[in-house]
Parts: C-alpha cells; sequence; structure tokens
C-alpha cells in the first residue's frame, strides 16, 4: 500500500514539474487540430443559447417518417406525422431511452408511441398521454417509475432543411458539473481525445 501512494506522489510531481516546464502546452492545439478542449469554470454560469439549428433535409422530413439528427451534443428526431405536421423531440425517449427513430405514431394526430411500454406522448407538450400501458411497462417500469415528460422543441421548416429550437450550451452546462483533470477518462488533463 504505502509503495503504491509512493509511486502515485512521485507521478504527481513529475506531472506537474512537465506542465510547468512548457506552459500553455495544454492550451496549443497541434498542427492541423482542432483546439485543445479546455476546463469549465464552475463557478461561471453557463447562460442559455438558443439558436435555430438544422437537423434534418427537408426532402427526408417527409409525412409518415421519423428521422433524427445530432448537432451541438444535442441528438433531435424531426417527426412528420401522417398529416405533415413538424415536430421537434429528444431522440431518447423516456422512460427506456428508446430512439424516437424506432417509435409508432400514436392513434390520435401529434402523438408517438414508444416500443416497449407503448407509452404515448404528445409532440406539442410532451407530457405522456398513457403511461406504460403495455404488460412489461404496467408490471415492472411504471411501478418503478413515475410518469415523464419528452423533452419537445419549437420546429420550423427552412429552405431545404428542418430547424429546431434548441440551447447549444446544453451540453457545456451538463459538463460544468464534472472534474476534468488528472483522472480524465482519456488519461489527458484537457479532456481531448488520442
Amino acid at each position: 500500500m504505502l509503495a503504491s501512494s509512493v509511486v502515485f506522489a512521485t507521478l504527481l510531481q513529475a506531472t506537474a514539474a512537465y506542465n510547468m516546464a512548457a506552459p500553455g502546452r495544454v492550451a496549443a492545439p497541434a498542427a492541423g487540430r482542432a483546439p485543445a478542449v479546455q476546463a469549465i469554470d464552475k463557478s461561471k454560469k453557463i447562460p442559455n443559447k438558443n439558436v435555430w439549428v438544422s437537423f434534418a433535409d427537408s426532402s427526408a422530413a417527409k409525412p409518415g417518417t421519423i428521422v433524427s439528427g445530432f448537432q451541438y451534443g444535442l441528438e433531435v428526431a424531426i417527426v412528420t406525422d401522417k398529416s405533415g405536421a413538424t415536430y421537434a423531440c429528444s431522440n431518447k425517449l423516456p422512460p427506456t431511452g428508446q430512439p424516437a427513430t424506432f417509435c409508432d405514431f400514436g392513434d390520435s394526430p401529434g402523438t408517438i408511441k414508444e416500443p416497449i411500454t407503448g407509452t404515448v406522448f404528445s409532440l406539442k407538450t410532451g407530457k405522456p398521454e398513457v403511461w406504460c400501458p403495455s404488460a412489461l411497462g404496467r408490471l415492472v417500469i411504471g411501478r418503478l417509475l413515475g410518469p415523464q415528460n419528452l423533452d419537445v422543441f419549437p420546429c420550423r421548416k427552412g429552405a431545404g432543411s428542418v430547424q429546431a429550437l434548441v440551447n447549444v450550451n446544453a451540453k457545456a452546462q451538463f459538463e460544468q458539473n464534472y472534474w476534468r483533470g488528472i483522472l480524465d477518462s482519456q488519461g489527458k488533463v484537457d479532456g481531448g481525445y488520442y
């Protein structure tokens, strides 16, 4: 036990010495690479920044389809029901986290049905209309979890794309609560990939 703490202390001293010998090493990006990721200051609150972002091509959003897109760390599903009305929602549906692209349309217009539990959500409000009606949902999941809302976003069709109004700072706000440093999962102080 003592040997491992001595090794750890030596490693910490070597890392500190290396960082002091090469100031600015973390902030300087390698040639041809994106700037290094910086740790987020926990003392400063990151404000919401709502922006219209394209998540799907308008040719893919045909009536009766559900397509998804990934931008700014958010995965949003663009749902176009059979009548042609377009909605935007999170691509992960409660309570199981199934993708919206696996879902069916509900019996009433403007609704979507989660495949495992049978939960039906309103695409206008995000509220569940029917919570866990399937056998699995009623007997297991419905008893463990209370009703949860689906995240929905304002949506518009633009020239060639379908856009949703999303908070582009959501990922940074989420990550602000987590420490990033010597024990980062990638083994790097800056949180960047190898």
